[in-house]
């Protein structure tokens, strides 16, 4: 299943939800869509090439990228003030072709440092955790038991799956695009406003951190290790269901 259709799904569940109003025990149970804009910090691109050399472009720059997903989960009874989420994010920080300052040692230049240019390469990463939920329930109504205004708080480690895919680069034009799997840590801050029964509205701030390293192959098996870091900062809004 696609990301977009997961988040077609997830905007059903929130539909149906919605419909729950008239249950008794609200804001317990939560299904939330979102969606943003990301902001990845620039970070060296580590190269591992038998054919053209080893070394590092720093500080490659990355595209500002559209952000969305989903989360689903339930605060405790006994503890209104906590819960775990099952949550979905995907954004793609493009690296656009671009001069940069290159250090290691290439061939036929030998080793030293230089300006060079890094080709574009398409990003496309996909976060899957459990996240523990901190909130602090203000305003508490019958209707909002876990209060109308809820600041909150969520982390958790995220599965990452991140491909990377060379495009318009002269050195891996014929290179076929590798998925790498690994785990790094997210942190987010936010908060949610009700707007009816059992309907709010949130912002958030979350921070991402990955390392993804993929294996680049072209026809004749020849291997391109890439490695870098993904510390990306999103603002999010959204929707939440609550029942």
């Amino acid at each position: 299943m696609s990301g977009m259709s997961k988040l077609r799904l997830l905007a059903l569940v929130l539909a149906a939800s919605i419909g729950l109003g008239d249950r008794p025990a609200a804001a317990e149970w939560f299904a939330d869509i979102f969606g943003g804009i990301s902001f990845t910090q620039s970070r060296d691109l580590k190269l591992d090439d038998s054919g053209i050399g080893r070394g590092t472009f720093e500080d490659v720059e990355f595209d500002k990228s559209l952000a969305y997903g989903g989360r689903f989960g339930r605060y405790f009874d006994s503890l209104p003030f906590l819960g775990l989420g099952v949550d979905f994010f995907r954004f793609n920080p493009y690296i656009g072709p671009q001069s940069v300052q290159l250090r290691g040692c290439f061939f036929p230049g030998g080793c030293g440092t230089g300006r060079g240019g890094t080709g574009s390469f398409e990003v496309e990463t996909t976060a899957l955790s459990v996240d523990l939920m901190l909130r602090l329930p203000l305003l508490r109504t019958p209707d909002a038991p876990g209060g109308r205004i809820q600041p909150y708080l969520a982390a958790g480690p995220p599965l990452y799956i991140t491909t990377i895919t060379p495009r318009h680069t002269r050195n891996f034009r014929n290179h076929d695009s590798d998925t790498d799997l690994s785990f790094g840590y997210k942190v987010a801050a936010g908060l949610a406003v009700y707007v009816y029964k059992n309907l709010a509205v949130f912002g958030e701030y979350r921070f991402t951190h990955t390392s993804p390293e993929v294996e680049l192959r072209d026809a004749n098996l020849n291997r391109t290790t890439l490695r870098t870091d993904l510390d990306t900062h999103s603002a999010l809004f959204g929707l939440s269901a609550r029942w």
